[in-house]
């Protein structure tokens, strides 16, 4: 009913929007609304245009967006703190409901990762053949709502369009996917829904508790405004933080993870996995302990434990997965893990790290997604019993996944490490009560998360990729990667590059919204 409901009234509201901002605001073509809009046309014209100019169509937008997304980073000022870009238009204003947007440096650099595997999707998708125009359509709406989820400064807007992009997801990994597809899309979507059910239900708590009754996130910030009490958050702030770590496959809600991206096809994987995934770490960032900081306070170093669970055990299981992209889907919630350690350390360093990890680890994982589908596409089989010695046939591609292993294990110079140092470092720092180090008591099994990923990693280079063929017709019928085919690959090892080899404006533009919100949660301390 909600996706059903997004999808119907969004397009209405969000073109509303653009008019009027193009109309009677500035000459300058409002950037943030633009990157909303842009997918949605896209949509439109793959729709009426014939089918044989639909990659095109979304080629040609995917490279416009990612074009905005560089601006976007480029043109933010790093000296001045607070939200950028911002539109505002009333809606329903007796409901304290407006249609804005604004990105601070957390969220500009969010964007930013949306607009890279965008236009690495779109690319990876050109050679699509089966309902090739329903797939560009879906494809396009699934940007569009996720990159307004990013960019939404309303609860009630945050809300339709993350309910804007679950429809798409599941008619993606259901049509196009491969395997169980139908199970795997539906136990994604139920499991999707169950978390934005817990969402709405916290934010209707909050609208209907606070005394100015507004779904403005930067008003609710001001809790001397809201009057929200401390009994409030600490009931409330569990149910938010499940909400959202459902989208990141919180422990023990994880399990549509694997069952999606095993069947999603491949850049539907890398969507998933690299930016609807991420909302759920950047969301709590984002609305859950700015409006709930006692709350936060009082409950997440008990939900550390999950988020540590989430990392040794999605580890553990994807060492006896058989299947290849079983084991980068195992991969992708021991990673989303780690992210929510950062978030539950409440320290500069632990948060910032979360918000790196969270770009490095949707860069890596679209990256690593785009090799799997690459190689199925080429060899036609995911198991890892029937692959071995691929570097005979696919050089290129194999030295492509090693650089993509490598930053998965967070081997110094790609994005990977950065985050994970990050993470770990706020870990140690990170107290509690008065000196129970619970953080530093976590650390050590952290790291052994981290000996786990390089385990199974550098297993999987080695049973894929090198040692004996053991299938002779792949290395007689098999081919390295087209252009079309490890252009977009390079292209996202080129952003992990340069964020692990020069993260300094990655982390600054990070610690923007980094430390305002710890100077008003005050952390453990």
């Amino acid at each position: 009913m909600f996706p059903v409901l997004a999808t119907i009234l969004l397009p209405f509201a969000v073109s509303f929007a653009l008019f009027h901002s193009v109309v009677q605001g500035p000459n300058i073509l409002p950037v943030l609304s633009t990157l909303i809009v842009a997918p949605i046309i896209a949509a439109f014209l793959v729709m009426i245009a014939p089918e044989k100019y639909a990659r095109w169509i979304s080629l040609a937008t995917a490279s416009f967006a990612l074009g905005l997304g560089v601006k976007l980073f480029l043109n933010y000022q790093m000296g001045i703190s607070g939200f950028q870009f911002v539109e505002e238009i009333p809606w329903l204003k007796n409901l304290g409901i407006s249609y804005i947007l604004g990105v601070d440096g957390m969220s500009t650099l969010m964007v930013l990762l949306v607009t890279c595997v965008y236009f690495a999707g779109a690319l990876i998708s050109w050679n699509i053949s089966l309902r090739r125009k329903e797939y560009f359509v879906l494809f396009s709406l699934l940007v569009g709502g996720v990159a307004g989820a990013y960019e939404s400064l309303d609860l009630f807007f945050f809300f339709l369009f993350y309910e804007f992009a679950v429809l798409p997801m599941y008619l993606l990994v259901g049509i196009w996917g491969t395997g169980r597809k139908e199970y795997a899309a539906m136990k994604l979507t139920v499991y999707l829904l169950a978390g934005s059910a817990f969402m709405l239900v916290g934010f209707l708590a909050i609208y209907f508790t606070s005394n100015i009754h507004t779904f403005d996130i930067r008003a609710l910030s001001d809790l001397s405004a809201t009057g929200l009490s401390v009994s409030f958050q600490n009931t409330w702030f569990p149910l938010l933080f499940v909400g959202f770590g459902v989208i990141s496959a919180l422990f023990p809600f994880h399990t549509w993870s694997p069952d999606g991206y095993g069947s999603a096809p491949t850049a539907a994987s890398m969507l998933h996995a690299g930016v609807l995934k991420s909302l759920g770490g950047y969301s709590i960032i984002r609305v859950a302990l700015p409006l709930m900081p006692d709350g936060a306070k009082h409950w997440l170093p008990y939900l550390a434990i999950l988020a540590l669970i989430n990392m040794l055990y999605a580890a553990i299981v994807a060492l006896k997965q058989t299947d290849f992209k079983y084991v980068i889907a195992y991969s992708s919630v021991s990673h989303c893990g780690t992210i929510l350690f950062g978030i539950c350390t409440l320290e500069a360093a632990g948060l910032n790290g979360a918000v790196i990890q969270t770009f490095s680890h949707g860069i890596v994982a679209a990256m690593t997604f785009a090799l799997v589908g690459t190689v199925y596409g080429k060899a036609h089989t995911r198991e890892l019993s029937k692959l071995g010695g691929l570097t005979a046939c696919m050089p290129v591609l194999g030295a492509l996944f090693v650089a993509a292993a490598m930053a998965n294990v967070g081997l110094p110079g790609l994005s990977g490490f950065v985050g994970e140092f990050l993470v770990f470092l706020g870990s140690y720092q990170s107290g509690f009560h008065g000196g129970f180090t619970i953080f530093q008591a976590l650390f050590p099994m952290g790291v052994l998360a981290i000996v786990l990923t390089a385990i199974y990693y550098l297993r999987l280079v080695q049973m894929v990729f090198f040692g004996p063929v053991k299938d002779p017709h792949l290395k007689e019928e098999v081919k390295d990667g087209s252009f079309i085919e490890i252009l977009p690959i390079a292209f996202l090892l080129i952003v992990s590059l340069m964020v692990g080899l020069y993260p300094k404006p990655f982390v600054d533009m990070s610690n923007l919204s980094i430390a305002p919100l710890i100077d008003n949660i005050g952390g453990f301390k």
